[in-house]
């Protein structure tokens, strides 16, 4: 079975090559994009199982940027797998991302193992209940070198 590939959308293009290095290790393929509309010509190329989208991108925001790429899925009739990320999380927001179908809602920064198993946990399940991640770096010790 080939890996399943995962679309990272964040402005920042440090979160992108920090996330693509740590997922590729981790078995996933991964593509990057530093923008929603990036993102959204990048999916009508590629086949995407996943997509980690940051909430907070200027021009188009990460809810209008999930939108999009599911509407794309649905043309193809593919499922996509979809959490987000933002360094300030609200409870509207993850209203928000529960409507959108989210999967999660990682907080910025977060732990690296149970960043993975939110994943793994996502695409092996048919539908679960959205998850919050709130372990921000340090929570495991200061050096917690699986921490960002």
């Amino acid at each position: 079975m080939p890996p399943r590939t995962i679309l990272v959308v964040d402005d920042q293009h440090g979160v992108c090559v920090s996330l693509a290095y740590f997922l590729e290790l981790a078995g996933y393929r991964v593509l990057t994009a530093e923008s929603g509309p990036s993102a959204v010509a990048l999916a009508e190329k590629e086949v995407i199982d996943g997509a980690v989208i940051d909430v907070h991108m200027p021009v188009v925001n990460g809810f209008d940027t999930c939108l999009r790429l599911q509407s794309q899925a649905g043309v193809t009739r593919r499922e996509l797998r979809v959490w987000f990320m933002t360094g300030a999380c609200t409870s509207e927001l993850e209203r928000r991302g529960v409507e959108l179908g989210a999967l999660g809602v990682f907080r910025k920064p977060f732990d690296s193992p149970s960043f993975l198993e939110q994943l793994e946990h996502g695409f092996a399940s048919a539908r679960p209940e959205i998850q919050t991640v709130t372990e921000p770096i340090g929570s495991k010790g200061e050096n917690d070198s699986t921490a960002w």
